[in-house]
């Protein structure tokens, strides 16, 4: 038989499983600016049932308690953003690398590598019709040191970039194992928490939010296991097992998007490490280009001054241009003569003062479209470069933009079934407190009733 003060214990279950609720509704109010955090709820559950028997066997209710405390979450939201952060890390970090390279080859205020081949063919020009006008000769050399210059400060603009990129991955793979190494923390605390029965909602969202910034970082898989814990896997790699995580190899070839250690390699397919490795790859065609660049303005200018004969007394000949060290744009320059002396410049073959043939072979060489510039003229292969820049910039831009788009439509998504609604959590908490002030009140009756039977018997 039920006893005199079961309504009282069915109304002290009440309070307390209300309580809880008004704790959970409390919780998600505390937390709704905490980044990671998803919409925590109250499952009631009906106790056991009181079999008596009065007249035949029946089932008496006892009450409520709080069955579990739940975090809503989609999973299949949190694993397509963990994909498209990943593509999103890339393409950010590409655009990113390849909008600083940019003004490196944009012709600002007539003082770029463009506006500086048009003055070095129109300063042969200019000498090629006055061949013994020292000033023309003067304006060649520096019209020519300028070319040099304009070039070798490219690559090496580029090569400091370079550099920085190198850097930058070093950082990144720290940011790697710091993550990797939190997820291991929060899968040891997790475990131990579920061994004892119990559901850690809060350290699973943190964790979540450090699987979501290590996608963000470089591309992984995940699989969860009954005792609470996640493996995470770049590619072959075991980030972070069910008992530790593993540094990331730190030996990377940009140029095959691969890490290596001593047993394994690891393909880089997103995520900012693999916008990395795609801007240090392009930055390195870049420099190639200026190589070429370099190398064939080297060749043909050489190859014409080289036939010419110099107008100094005694006259030499065979004196080239530019240095002869094809080693491309790193050390572009005039040659150690021309750089000495304007003199060294020849204008003709025949060393008269009135002779400008090979200043206008040389100014000519403007309009040539050539083999090893892609049958293009300097000026076109350099324009050619730099509308690649801007295209690769563009194209990085524009993927960055539409991942940003579907992330965003994804957090939106996500929000509505994770995120916290101050209306809906004052809702509970006014449903709440309603029930806990009924549970209060039934428990005041079933107080009164048992005082009245005891009173009974004094």
């Amino acid at each position: 038989m039920p006893s005199a003060f079961h309504g009282i214990d069915i109304a002290a279950r009440a309070l307390r499983s209300f309580q809880r609720g008004l704790d959970v509704t409390g919780h998600n109010i505390a937390n709704v600016n905490t980044p990671g955090y998803s919409r925590q709820t109250v499952d009631f559950k009906p106790t056991d049932p009181l079999t008596f028997y009065l007249g035949g066997s029946h089932a008496l209710g006892t009450g409520v308690t709080v069955g579990s405390v739940n975090r809503i979450r989609d999973a299949f939201l949190e694993g397509r953003r963990s994909t498209v952060m990943g593509d999103l890390g890339r393409m950010d970090t590409l655009f990113s690398q390849l909008s600083r390279v940019e003004g490196v080859f944009t012709d600002l205020q007539g003082s770029g590598i463009s506006q500086a081949l048009n003055a070095f063919f129109d300063a042969w020009s200019g000498l090629a019709s006055n061949p013994s006008n020292t000033a023309m000769r003067f304006q060649v050399q520096t019209a020519g040191r300028s070319l040099a210059l304009q070039i070798r400060s490219a690559y090496l603009a580029v090569q400091s970039q370079k550099q920085e990129i190198a850097g930058q991955i070093q950082q990144t793979f720290g940011t790697i194992d710091q993550l990797s190494s939190e997820i291991s923390r929060l899968n040891a605390e997790i475990r131990s928490q579920m061994a004892l029965g119990a559901t850690p909602n809060d350290l699973l969202d943190q964790r979540d939010l450090a699987i979501q910034k290590l996608s963000e970082q470089i591309g992984i898989v995940t699989y969860r296991f009954e005792d609470g814990t996640v493996q995470v896997y770049s590619g072959q790699f075991t980030l972070v097992d069910n008992l530790q995580s593993h540094p990331i190899p730190r030996t990377f070839d940009p140029s095959t998007n691969q890490l290596s250690n001593a047993t394994q390699v690891v393909d880089v397919r997103t995520g900012a490490l693999r916008g990395y490795f795609d801007g240090y790859n392009k930055l390195s065609g870049y420099q190639d280009q200026l190589d070429t660049l370099a190398d064939t303005l080297r060749a043909e200018v050489n190859a014409i001054h080289a036939t010419g004969v110099t107008q100094e007394n005694p006259p030499r000949t065979g004196l080239l241009f530019f240095n002869d060290t094809p080693n491309g744009a790193i050390d572009f320059d005039l040659s150690a003569e021309v750089q000495a002396s304007q003199e060294a410049i020849a204008t003709g073959t025949t060393g008269k003062a009135g002779d400008g043939g090979i200043a206008l072979e040389l100014s000519r060489l403007r309009d040539r479209q050539l083999a090893a510039l892609g049958d293009r003229t300097f000026s076109e292969f350099y324009a050619n470069l730099a509308a690649e820049i801007g295209r690769d910039v563009r194209h990085a831009s524009n993927e960055a933009y539409s991942f940003r788009a579907v992330l965003d439509q994804i957090d939106l998504q996500r929000q509505s079934i994770s995120g916290v609604s101050l209306d809906d959590e004052m809702a509970n908490m006014l449903r709440f407190q309603r029930s806990y002030q009924a549970a209060a009140r039934m428990l005041s009756v079933f107080n009164q009733m048992t005082e009245d039977l005891i009173s009974m018997f004094r």
